[in-house]
């Protein structure tokens, strides 16, 4: 069993997060990067953006819940992948304007997330089975890992020799081919029965186990799934002089990621949660600390090795329960799109306030201050979320 090769749905599964990867990292850190050099006002207009777009993937997710879970899920997610090619046709055609639409970008954000992103997690919890659930964590996250090595090199080297605008296009490439994998997935579990929200509340109301997981969703949303991830790439984007040293460093901290999720895919067992859960925070709370007391180049350094490797691990861990847990008992199939759809809500909820923290702080004070003050917010975040993480049990 251990030896036991992927299945066909599964390795499909992996090629389409290598090409999401892609897409992520053009609309991660080299956003931010461009958004820095056009915009004086960057940090609070991507700030801004993201918390119009958590808005709308949440709004999203909850008015497309009840048709999603009757009709073919596949089609939403492609719906969601055509989105994407707007999205990136959109910033090809505005260039430097781009600074002009923050709150239209940020809708167009937000739905291609309800449509792409949240489908998506449910077609994945319905084509892998709890015993492969740690392999392609591990393995999948590994091999996107290499690509999130090579995107940012060749990425950050064609920005610098042509324009973030002119990388649009093959980026559109990318979500076509995306488009055309989607047609070897499948949706299980179709249901004629309507959206039971309410229902489904009353049941999740009484058990203490999901109560703690969708917590944590909400901690993960204010931290590495959300503001985290911005303020990491400000640091790095402020200390480097250009794409392509962005997409250096990206690559390196990519590089030790993957190492961790390779160590994670092989050796881990449920036996060691707490003590990498432990040993993992307060690695990332050391680094966090160097960062506010002296952002030397050494400390960001330092800083995004823990957020790539030590946060990466205590997020992986917190997923596999979490999607574990989505395949035991009526959650598996009468209320899996009300799971999902609960957790898009504590998941986004933590997004939106996290951002919208950043952006007060931008909004009022001096930069340095305001990233500082998110270091906090997050840090204290992290602590919660290990700590429910430790004692959420999970089979």
């Amino acid at each position: 069993m251990k030896n036991k090769k992927l299945s066909f749905p599964t390795k499909i599964l992996i090629l389409d997060n290598i090409l999401c990867k892609i897409f992520s990292v053009f609309t991660g850190i080299f956003l931010s990067a461009y958004f820095y050099k056009i915009s004086e006002d960057y940090v609070f207009q991507l700030a801004l953006y993201n918390v119009v777009g958590w808005i709308f993937a949440t709004l999203g997710a909850v008015f497309l819940a009840d048709t999603i879970k009757r009709k073919d899920k596949i089609w939403f997610y492609r719906i969601g992948i055509i989105i994407k090619t707007i999205f990136a046709f959109t910033i090809l055609i505005l260039g430097q304007d781009i600074t002009n639409h923050v709150i239209s970008l940020g809708v167009l954000y937000g739905l291609m997330t309800a449509t792409n992103g949240f489908p998506f997690n449910m077609i994945e919890s319905e084509n892998i089975t709890n015993g492969e659930r740690i392999r392609y964590l591990g393995y999948g996250n590994a091999l996107t890992g290499i690509v999130s090595i090579i995107a940012p090199l060749i990425i950050g080297r064609y920005i610098t020799e042509t324009s973030y605008t002119a990388t649009a296009v093959p980026i559109i490439v990318i979500t076509i081919m995306e488009l055309l994998i989607s047609f070897f997935l499948k949706s299980k579990n179709r249901t004629t029965k309507k959206l039971a929200l309410k229902s489904f509340f009353k049941k999740f109301s009484k058990d203490k186990t999901l109560w703690r997981l969708y917590a944590i969703e909400f901690f993960k949303g204010v931290n590495r799934h959300g503001v985290m991830g911005l303020v990491a790439s400000l640091i790095i984007i402020r200390a480097l002089p250009n794409d392509t040293a962005i997409g250096d460093w990206s690559a390196i901290f990519a590089a030790l990621g993957v190492v961790a999720m390779l160590i994670f895919g092989k050796y881990y067992k449920r036996k060691f949660q707490t003590a990498t859960i432990v040993t993992s925070t307060i690695l990332i709370g050391i680094s966090t600390t160097l960062i506010m007391i002296s952002p030397t180049f050494i400390s960001i350094v330092a800083y995004n090795i823990a957020c790539e490797v030590f946060l990466h691990l205590i997020e992986k861990i917190s997923s596999a329960n979490l999607f574990d847990y989505s395949n035991s008992g009526i959650y598996k199939n009468r209320y899996n799109t009300e799971y999902f759809t609960f957790r898009e809500l504590f998941l986004n909820a933590g997004r939106i306030l996290g951002y919208l923290i950043l952006m007060l702080l931008a909004l009022f004070g001096v930069v340095s201050a305001a990233i500082n003050t998110t270091f906090i917010v997050v840090i204290i975040s992290i602590i919660i979320m290990s700590g429910l993480i430790i004692r959420t049990k999970v089979k």
